[in-house]
């Protein structure tokens, strides 16, 4: 195994557990790295300020280095206060997937920052927004993604809709876009170049080390790329498939067992 200067880890069924916690045994894992003089970091679909915000309810806010937020969209620096973003999608690009979905029963949104900007909400809709701590916005979204540049577009649906919903994807094939099933019930549109991994590569550069000293956590699709792109890769025990044959290690614990306290204890604070 390479020698890690940086561990970075998804949030959702990776470092918390099934409370949407940071349990004890995470929290003293993350606090050893950084006395071992490890760089650590989060990487989320959430914007970057709610994960700090969050962080402090965890009480972890001290240890970040690094926060990938908007799934890649944003690189955050904390020592420096630095933040860079990567590409939006263009409001043509934006408005011609609402054109695309606006009559299939799911229900469309927009990201720009912190925001969501959607046509109307149901208690679905209303509570992810919630989870996610993201302020709805009312607006007509024909206009409004015909005027403006946005971070990523959704495509909220039943579970049972989501082949449907992909298939139907299928035919944007041509836009300068990427596909995510994020969870079970949301379908994410990206610029095509944006992702965890895309942005791993750019925080490694502010830190200044090399990408395969970097040690990735997660779990589910949109790590993918993430940690294909770290040089260890790892996938928790309750991950999905995809990330499983693509990932170096898998814990031998899962969230909600504090597989990431084990696994950074065996493999890198009992050396």
């Amino acid at each position: 195994m390479n020698a890690v200067h940086f561990v970075i880890t998804d949030l959702d069924n990776t470092l918390l557990n099934n409370e949407k916690k940071v349990s004890l045994l995470n929290h003293q894992a993350i606090a050893r790295l950084k006395e071992q003089g490890i760089y650590f970091g989060l990487a989320s679909g959430r914007d970057y300020q709610s994960v700090f915000e969050l962080s402090k309810d965890w009480g972890i806010d001290s240890f970040i280095d690094i926060i990938i937020g908007g799934n890649g969209l944003q690189i955050f620096q904390s020592q420096s206060n630095h933040l860079i973003c990567q590409n939006k999608i263009p409001n043509k690009v934006a408005w011609k997937i609402y054109e695309t979905f606006k009559d299939t029963g799911g229900c469309f949104f927009a990201r720009n920052g912190a925001n969501r900007f959607q046509e109307s909400t149901d208690a679905d809709l209303h509570a992810d927004a919630i989870k996610y701590q993201e302020p709805e916005n009312i607006v007509d979204l024909k206009d409004y993604l015909f005027t403006h540049d946005v971070d990523k577009v959704s495509i909220f649906c039943q579970p049972d809709q989501m082949n449907h919903m992909k298939e139907i994807a299928k035919q944007l094939y041509e836009l300068p876009i990427s596909m995510m099933q994020s969870s079970s019930h949301l379908l994410e549109f990206m610029d095509k170049n944006t992702n965890k991994g895309s942005a791993l590569h750019i925080a490694c550069t502010q830190l200044n080390i090399p990408i395969e000293c970097c040690m990735a956590f997660g779990d589910t699709t949109n790590d993918y790329s993430l940690i294909k792109a770290a040089g260890i890769g790892v996938c928790m025990k309750n991950g999905t498939k995809d990330v499983k044959q693509i990932a170096d290690h898998i814990t031998q614990y899962t969230n909600n067992e504090d597989g990431f306290y084990h696994f950074i204890q065996k493999h890198l604070l009992s050396k």
